[in-house]
C-alpha cells in the first residue's frame, strides 16, 4: 500500500507542481549568479471562486559558461504533504540573434521526490523549449514556450497500468528585469489531454482537461 499511496499522492503533486514558472529564460552570462522564489500554481474552484494553488519554491541560478545556466530549486509547499521536492537542471542557449533581443533557450532538467512517511522516492525528467523577445532597451522580455513531464512509474492509484507518462503544458509570460530585480508573470496550460473531474482538488480547465495556472516570481541578481 505504500507504494500505492505514494505514486498517488507523487501524481497528484506531479499535476499540480508542474507549474512551477519557467526558471531559464535567458541564459545568464558566464558567473553570473541568482536568487528567487515563486508563488502560484495550478487554478482551482476553492469556495465558489476561483484561485491559483499557493505552491511555493525558491531558486538558484548560475551562468556556467557562455549561453549555459545551472538552475536548482527547492519546492517549499510540498513538504506540507511529506514531500522533500527538488529539481536541479540547464538552461541552454540554442538560438540567439546578434542583436540578443531574439533568442531560444532548452531547459532539460530532474525533479526529485522523496515521501519522509513511507520513504519511497520518485523521479520526474522534465524537458522545456521557449522562445523569447527582448521589446525595450533594457531586456524587459516577452516569452512563451512548451514543455513535458515525463511519468516513470509504470502504476498509478490503485495499481492501475500507467496510461499517461506525459504531462505537457504550454505556456506565456513576461519578465521585467531592473538592475538588480526581476519581476516574472507566467500563465500556463499543464496537462490538457488529462481529464480533471476525477482529480482532487477541482481543478480549472477547458471542457474539464488539464489545468490554467498562474505563477508569480521575484529574483535577485548577486555580484559575480
Amino acid at each position: 500500500m505504500g507504494i500505492i499511496r505514494t505514486t498517488f499522492i507523487l501524481g497528484c503533486l506531479a499535476f499540480a507542481t508542474a507549474c512551477a514558472p519557467a526558471r531559464v529564460i535567458k541564459p545568464l552570462e558566464k558567473g553570473e549568479k541568482q536568487i528567487g522564489a515563486n508563488l502560484g500554481g495550478a487554478m482551482i474552484n476553492y469556495a465558489g471562486a476561483p484561485i491559483p494553488l499557493p505552491l511555493t519554491s525558491i531558486n538558484y541560478l548560475q551562468g556556467l559558461d557562455t549561453g549555459i545556466t545551472l538552475s536548482a530549486a527547492v519546492h517549499t509547499t510540498d513538504i506540507l504533504f511529506g514531500v522533500m521536492h527538488a529539481e536541479i537542471g540547464l538552461g541552454i542557449k540554442a538560438y540567439q540573434t546578434k542583436s540578443e533581443k531574439f533568442g531560444v533557450t532548452i531547459s532539460p532538467s530532474m525533479n526529485l521526490m522523496y515521501d519522509i512517511w513511507e520513504q519511497n522516492f520518485s523521479a520526474y525528467p522534465q524537458l522545456d523549449a521557449l522562445c523569447y523577445w527582448q521589446y525595450a532597451e533594457k531586456p524587459n522580455l516577452f516569452y512563451g514556450g512548451l514543455g513535458s513531464w515525463v511519468e516513470l512509474n509504470k502504476v498509478k492509484a490503485h495499481n492501475e497500468v500507467q496510461t499517461n507518462e506525459l504531462l505537457p503544458y504550454i505556456m506565456v509570460g513576461h519578465q521585467f528585469n531592473r538592475p538588480k530585480w526581476t519581476f516574472t508573470t507566467e500563465a500556463k496550460y499543464l496537462g490538457f489531454q488529462h481529464d480533471n473531474r476525477y482529480l482532487v482538488p477541482d481543478f480549472i480547465g477547458p471542457s474539464h482537461y488539464g489545468a490554467l495556472g498562474l505563477y508569480f516570481g521575484i529574483s535577485r541578481r548577486l555580484i559575480k
